[in-house]
C-alpha cells in the first residue's frame, strides 16, 4: 500500500472545521486519508511514508462532487447549435437533446463518458452523479460509463433515464439496464447504481407500475423534476396538483432520491421534498439557458430540503457553477451569497454519501483522499483560482495542467472527429 506524506499546505474542509489550517499535513495510504494535523509531522508518519510531497502553503479543498449531470452531453458542445432557434423548453428537447441521445452508439457513449469525465476532473470534480440516455445501445451503455470511470479511479453514480418517449421496447431496456447497474455495483468501492428516470410529462401510470412490481421498496430514484411548466402542466392534466404530488403518489419520492431542477414547484411541494427524505439538486446554468426560470433555493433551504449543485451537463465546473448560483440568486431574491458554500461544500457530500453508503467529499481522517491543491486566494469560490493538482483516492491523476496517465490534446481531436460522424447521424434522424 502506497504511503504519501503531504506537507505544509492550507488545509481547507468547510464540512469539518470552521476555518482553513494553515502548516498542516496529510498522510495518505493507498486511497485513504489516515491522519492529518497540524504543525510538526509526528515521527512515526514521517518515518514510514514512502514519499513525501511539499505544497509549499497551497490550498487543500475536498474533490467536489457534482450532484447532477449529463456525461453524454460532452459531444454537444463540439457541434453546430440549429440555425433556427428552438421555441420552448419542449422543443429544446425534441431537436436537440433527444436527437443527441438517440445518435449516440457505443463509440459515443464511450468518447463522451471520456471527455466528460476529462473535463470534470480538470476543473476539481472527483465525485459526480450521472444522468445517461443512449436508446440506441440497448444493453451495457452503464457498463461502458464504469469503465471510463475505473480509468481516473472517480467516484461515479450511474443511472440510465427510463421513459415513455422512444417506445415499450427501449423503456424495457432502461428497466434492465438500470437493474443490471443496481446489482453490478451494489458493493463497487467507487461505483454505484441509482435508478434513473427522465421526468414525470414523459412517464405514464402503468409504466410506473412496470418497474415498480421489481425494485425493492428502498430503491432511490435520479430524475429530472418540475424543470419547466411542461412538467408541472402535465402533471396537473393527469389530476395532480404538482410534479412532487404525483412523484409521491406514485411511490417516486423515496429517501435518497434526486430530484434535479425544482423550478416550477407549487405550494407545499419543499415540506413535501423533506419529508420524505429526497434531495433537490439547483442547476442554475442549464435553467438560464433553457429559460426556464430559476428555483427558489433560499425558500427550500428554509423549508428543510437539502439542496445540492449541479452542472447538468455543462462542462464548466462547480465554481463555476457555484459563482452562477449567486449570482442568479441575488438577481432573482432567490439565494443569498453566504447559501452557495452550504450547497456545494456540505449538501453535495451528504447526496453523495447518501448514494455510496459512506461519507463522501470531506476529506475527514478514515474516509478516501479525493482532493483539490489551488493556488490561494482570497475567497473560497473564486473560478479563476488555479487548479495545480487532482488526486483521486489517493492517486494523483492531473498535475499542473496534465493529465499523468492521458493526452488531453489527442483525446480533444480524437472527440472532434466523433462530433463529426455523430452529427451526420444527427441529421438524418
Amino acid at each position: 500500500m502506497a504511503s504519501v506524506l503531504y506537507e505544509n499546505c492550507l488545509l481547507t474542509r468547510p464540512a469539518c472545521e470552521d476555518e482553513a489550517i494553515a502548516g498542516a499535513w496529510m498522510y495518505v495510504e493507498g486511497a485513504i486519508l489516515s491522519r492529518a494535523g497540524k504543525g510538526k509531522v509526528p515521527a512515526d508518519l514521517a518515518g514510514k511514508a514512502e514519499r513525501r510531497v511539499d505544497l509549499a502553503g497551497k490550498r487543500v479543498v475536498p474533490g467536489f462532487v457534482n450532484a447532477h449531470t449529463h456525461l453524454y452531453s460532452a459531444l454537444a458542445g463540439r457541434m453546430p447549435w440549429p440555425k433556427q432557434k428552438p421555441d420552448g423548453f419542449t422543443e429544446i428537447l425534441k431537436r436537440i437533446w433527444w436527437r443527441l441521445d438517440r445518435a449516440l452508439d457505443e463509440r459515443a457513449v464511450r468518447l463522451s463518458a471520456r471527455l466528460g469525465l476529462a473535463e470534470a476532473l480538470r476543473r476539481g470534480c472527483t465525485t459526480l452523479l450521472d444522468h445517461h440516455s443512449s436508446p440506441a445501445v440497448p444493453e451495457g451503455a452503464l457498463a461502458i460509463i464504469a469503465d471510463e470511470a475505473e480509468r481516473f479511479g472517480m467516484k461515479v453514480g450511474l443511472a440510465i433515464e427510463l421513459s415513455d418517449r422512444n417506445g415499450e421496447e427501449i423503456m424495457e431496456d432502461a428497466l434492465d439496464e438500470n437493474l443490471r447497474a443496481l446489482q453490478n455495483y451494489a458493493d463497487h468501492d467507487h461505483l454505484r447504481g441509482i435508478f434513473g428516470l427522465h421526468a414525470s410529462f414523459t412517464l405514464s401510470d402503468d409504466t410506473v407500475d412496470r418497474f415498480m412490481e421489481v425494485l425493492p421498496f428502498e430503491t432511490p430514484f435520479h430524475l429530472h423534476c418540475a424543470e419547466a411548466v411542461d412538467d408541472l402542466e402535465h402533471a396537473r392534466a393527469q389530476g395532480y396538483e404538482s410534479v412532487v404530488d404525483r412523484l409521491a403518489a406514485l411511490g417516486l419520492l423515496r429517501p435518497g432520491s434526486i430530484l434535479a431542477h425544482g423550478v416550477h414547484l407549487a405550494p407545499g411541494d419543499a415540506e413535501l421534498i423533506r419529508e420524505m427524505g429526497a434531495f433537490l439538486v439547483h442547476c442554475p446554468q442549464s435553467n438560464a439557458h433553457n429559460r426556464v426560470g430559476t428555483a427558489d433555493v433560499g425558500a427550500l433551504l428554509g423549508s428543510g430540503v437539502k439542496v445540492g449543485l449541479g452542472t447538468d451537463g455543462f462542462a464548466s465546473g462547480m465554481l463555476t457553477e457555484a459563482q452562477f448560483a449567486r449570482d442568479t440568486g441575488v438577481s432573482h431574491g432567490t439565494l443569498t451569497p453566504g447559501k452557495v458554500g452550504e450547497l456545494l461544500f456540505l449538501h453535495n457530500p451528504s447526496i453523495a454519501g447518501s448514494l455510496f453508503g459512506h461519507a463522501v467529499g470531506r476529506l475527514a481522517e478514515g474516509e478516501e483522499a479525493d482532493f483539490l491543491v489551488y493556488e490561494p486566494t482570497e475567497h473560497l469560490l473564486d473560478p479563476e483560482a488555479k487548479l495545480l493538482r487532482v488526486v483521486c483516492r489517493g492517486r494523483t491523476v492531473y498535475k499542473d495542467g496534465e493529465f499523468l496517465d492521458m493526452d488531453l490534446a489527442e483525446l480533444h481531436s480524437e472527440v472532434d472527429d466523433e462530433a463529426k460522424r455523430i452529427w451526420k447521424r444527427i441529421a438524418a434522424l
